[in-house]
């Protein structure tokens, strides 16, 4: 018979009445000076063209030795990776718009933007028709 059970809580007696949060945002600033070193001259022209973007982008900022590793193999590889391989790995690294957001990341543009269309929040407050 549907309906047995418990009687779900009160709201104010419910342990989690909040969202989980996946952390903060992280506003990234230009680059003063690329992180990365300069390109191989052993790389393709795809690789050294797509190196040259990667070096000014400010994701690099966010970058530590395990990341600087784990680009420097996507160039090494990157003509002989699908693109399907290149684009797990450039979502990874944050290199895309998506990985981006997935790690919380927002661009100089973004920043600036955000900050543009602020605007104060307006409270509504509810009311029953009958009170």
């Amino acid at each position: 018979m549907p309906g047995q059970g418990r009687a779900p809580k009160d709201s104010g007696q419910r342990r989690r009445y909040n969202q989980p949060a996946r952390g903060e945002w992280v506003d990234l600033e230009p680059l003063a000076k690329p992180v990365l070193p300069p390109a191989e001259k052993t790389w393709s022209t795809s690789a050294q063209r797509a190196w040259r973007y990667w070096r000014q982008d400010p994701v690099t900022s966010q970058y530590g030795p395990a990341d600087i590793h784990a680009i420097l193999e996507l160039a090494r590889w990157y003509d002989i990776m699908d693109f399907a391989e290149q684009r797990r790995r450039m979502n990874e690294l944050g290199l895309t718009p998506k990985g981006k957001r997935d790690l919380r990341w927002r661009t100089p543009a973004e920043v600036k933007t955000l900050a543009e269309q602020k605007t104060p929040v307006r409270r509504l407050r509810i009311v029953d028709k009958e009170t």
